[in-house]
């Protein structure tokens, strides 16, 4: 088991065997490598049921798209029944038979072009599979995929498994949708449009206040500024460890602590921390962050007829997944494996799934080898191992250098 999973719960230390070195763990908490802990982390775990107001959650939806997958003659009452969810929240509905069935293209790439244009996709999966188009693929199957490929936000329905009339090829879209997914099912119309309600509400929760880390602590942002000079991050802290923590940042002006937020990752400096008490347990917190300027230029190097990306490919994949596709060669870098701070500690899945693409964020950002990341699908755990897919633009080494092309990592994952 790992050190940090002796070490950590939430806003709880766990009482562990004081060995000489678990205290120098514990005594130095600000010294953090990427892929291995010096210190556990603490983790705002009340935060996890963190929910929008009415009126943030309409102003996230407003200019939302939603795109409405299933086939259609075969669900009426609950294409309606979606349609008006969506509509209640104030997010705009994209579906075939209204915004797509008119145009003066193929329908196949009208289907695509609805969800390119859409920002979640709620896919309803029944008993049948559909007609399938030139390329192989139901309607609904390539608008998941592309859904997929897209980075959009998923909520998947299934209905229609205990009937045993289910299609095979139906049956094995959903097999390998649950491979990286947790899917849902609902029992009427009315039953499913409360459920798709639900679901955009924890996405707009986890968009409107994305986890961040900072040194030691991670916990929910309600609202991250960044003018390239100074971090500025509001957040309403629910664990009085996670906030002790930040006042002791700030009482040390601590200096190369870690910061990542979902598409950023650099070292900072404490400035400052305003509080004010909501309650016993919760703190409105704003903490001052200055960026560090970066100690030179992480080296990447290209080797064995492999490129520096194809290097750092393997070695977050070899870190993630148990490999060793690098091989012993002393030359080339170790293995890192960015979730090494949370294995073991058993987290909840509305927990481990943002706090895991955090880490890697961090990895990925820090050692330069990414600009974007652009995809991170963490899977539900299934006999002790999750699939994870990550994939990342690598960044341009110059300005006129061409687009990379982007890099993926997929594999079981275990222990998280």
């Amino acid at each position: 088991m790992p050190l940090a999973a002796l070490l950590l719960v939430s806003d709880r230390a766990l009482t562990a065997p004081e060995t000489p070195r678990q205290r120098l763990v514990v005594r130095r908490p600000l010294v953090v490598l990427t892929g291995a802990m010096a210190a556990p982390l603490i983790i705002d775990q009340v935060s996890a049921s963190l929910q929008v107001s009415d009126a943030d959650l309409r102003a996230w939806a407003s200019g939302r798209r939603v795109f409405v997958s299933s086939l259609i003659t075969d669900m009426p009452a609950e294409r309606a029944a979606a349609r008006s969810s969506i509509e209640t929240l104030g997010a705009t509905p994209v579906m075939f038979e209204d915004d797509l069935g008119a145009q003066d293209v193929a329908a196949d790439r009208a289907y695509l072009a609805g969800v390119r244009s859409s920002d979640v996709y709620v896919g309803l999966f029944g008993e049948r599979y559909g007609v399938r188009m030139p390329d192989g693929y139901s309607a609904t199957h390539a608008e998941f995929l592309e859904a997929e490929k897209r980075g959009l936000r998923l909520c998947l329905f299934v209905s229609g498994e205990g009937t045993g009339e289910m299609d095979g090829s139906q049956r094995d879209l959903i097999a390998s949708a649950r491979n990286s997914y947790t899917t849902g099912s609902w029992t009427d119309p009315a039953d499913l449009a409360d459920r798709i309600g639900r679901r955009l509400r924890d996405i707009a929760a986890q968009e409107l206040a994305p986890w961040v880390r900072v040194g030691r602590t991670v916990f929910r942002a309600t609202q991250i500024d960044n003018d390239g000079h100074t971090i500025t991050v509001a957040a309403n802290v629910r664990s009085n460890t996670v906030h002790a923590e930040l006042e002791r940042l700030r009482e040390f002006r601590a200096s190369d602590v870690p910061f990542a937020a979902p598409h950023f990752a650099r070292r900072v400096q404490v400035a400052g921390l305003t509080s004010r008490s909501l309650s016993v347990t919760t703190h409105h917190d704003t903490l001052s962050l200055t960026i560090q300027e970066r100690q030179g230029t992480p080296m990447r190097y290209s080797m064995n007829d492999m490129s520096a990306d194809e290097i750092a490919r393997r070695t977050l994949a070899d870190g993630l997944f148990g490999t060793s596709t690098l091989g012993e060669t002393h030359f080339l870098p170790a293995a890192v494996d960015p979730l090494e701070p949370i294995r073991g500690l058993g987290l909840d899945d509305a927990i481990v799934r943002p706090v895991a693409r955090l880490l890697v964020t961090e990895h990925l950002m820090t050692t330069e080898d990414a600009s974007t990341l652009d995809a991170f699908v963490l899977g539900p755990e299934r006999q002790g191992q999750r699939q994870l897919r990550v994939t990342w633009t690598p960044g341009r080494p110059f300005m006129d250098a061409q687009d990379p092309e982007p890099v993926t990592v997929a594999g079981a994952v275990r222990g998280i």
